[in-house]
């Protein structure tokens, strides 16, 4: 089939190169480098004071900070300095916890100090009454987190796992659109092409390197998201921030929506490539041509890394922005039938682009109107 044996010559093309196998190598080395140094090393501890309370409220919070830091693998050394927890007693039997900016506690972490505090303080009022067994704690003491200022946003680490899983793809697009103008441009600069339309119709040509582009794409994306999702696997809970933002890669159903929207992305990116390698006649003519194909990538990159966090805007239903807007968002944040609308329009627009390429790649490049140029003058005999 002349689909395949096109495919085929194109994936064994690029695959020979020293440039591929330097790119697959690529990924693990900065995986396993980002866990290396990302953290692992003796855990520092950190410096907390309490302020306000008794003696007994301020025994309670240090035992309770110590082991709420003991869970989320860090060190804290109560002193003088350094984070604030504030005690303030409103009420007798009603305390309000103040946690400075930047505490080095996630909230999960400060609730369940705040838990220990009240249980503490229910246990101390159930003894002084000498009725251990009678009234519930929750009665006797309640201790709730006050909150002040609004403070420096935390990082949402959720969010850039996203966005690196954006940069990885964007990354892998680009140069693979680069691989198949290339191979368009070569099969005109060397008037092969001829001799493959003499075998093979548009469409084939068109669809087989598409699908051998398209497989060395597949291969050096499925060794970047797999090398992360390795080494994510065996990440310790503390290693920092590059190793948590690893996380997203080691679920199984995320990396399988991250590579249908990449093989979208690259249909539709692709068949525009394709229409406008078609109107080159070499090289440097085809990057000419493309030349605004590629501002828009790199536009569509700025936007979706400057997107924040949430619900996707508008310009998701912009099909050129659609794969990254929707890279950057998890699933949860776009409704399912929204996601398979939009991913439905990039395959039509990537199967109109390909029939239009197949047709172009028919016509000689001088016929194009931006070729197009005057014949030389001649000059009359005399």
């Amino acid at each position: 089939m002349p689909v395949l044996l096109i495919a085929e010559r194109e994936f064994r093309t690029y695959v020979a190169t020293l440039s591929f196998w330097l790119s697959l190598a690529v990924a693990p080395v900065l995986a396993g480098a980002a866990l290396l140094f990302s953290g692992g090393g003796p855990v520092q501890p950190l410096l907390v004071s309490i302020q306000g309370g008794n003696a007994q409220l301020v025994h309670s919070a240090s035992l309770a900070l110590e082991e709420a830091s003991r869970l989320e693998g860090k060190s804290i050394v109560i002193g003088q300095g350094g984070a604030t927890l504030t005690l303030v007693q409103p009420a007798p039997r009603t305390l309000e916890t103040t946690f400075s900016d930047g505490f080095p506690l996630s909230p999960v972490a400060r609730a369940m100090v705040d838990h220990v505090i009240e249980r503490d303080m229910a246990r101390n009022q159930l003894r002084d009454q000498g009725q251990m067994r009678d009234a519930p704690a929750a009665s006797f003491a309640a201790v709730r987190e006050k909150q002040v200022g609004a403070g420096p946003a935390e990082m949402d680490v959720a969010h850039l796992s996203r966005l690196a899983t954006m940069i990885m793809l964007w990354l892998t697009l680009t140069g693979s659109l680069g691989m198949l103008l290339q191979a368009v441009a070569r099969e005109r600069a060397n008037r092969a092409l001829e001799s493959l339309l003499a075998s093979a119709r548009g469409w084939e040509i068109v669809a087989g390197k598409l699908l051998g582009v398209g497989a060395v794409s597949l291969l050096i994306l499925i060794t970047w998201l797999g090398s992360a999702a390795f080494f994510s696997a065996f990440r310790a809970s503390d290693a920092g921030l590059v190793s948590a933002a690893l996380a997203d890669f080691a679920r199984p159903l995320t990396l399988l929506r991250d590579a249908l929207i990449y093989v979208c992305a690259f249909g539709f990116y692709g068949a525009a490539t394709l229409v406008l390698g078609a109107m080159a006649r070499d090289s440097a003519s085809a990057q000419n041509v493309a030349r605004p194909l590629f501002l828009l990538l790199l536009a569509a990159f700025f936007i979706a890394l400057a997107t924040p966090a949430g619900a996707p805007s508008w310009l998701t239903y912009v099909p050129p922005l659609t794969p990254f807007l929707l890279l950057v968002n998890s699933a949860g944040n776009v409704a399912v039938m929204s996601q398979v609308i939009l991913l439905a329009i990039l395959i039509a627009a990537s199967g109109s682009m390909m029939l239009l390429a197949a047709r172009l790649l028919a016509v000689a490049p001088q016929s194009y109107h931006i070729f197009k140029t005057s014949p030389p003058k001649t000059q009359p005999l005399v």
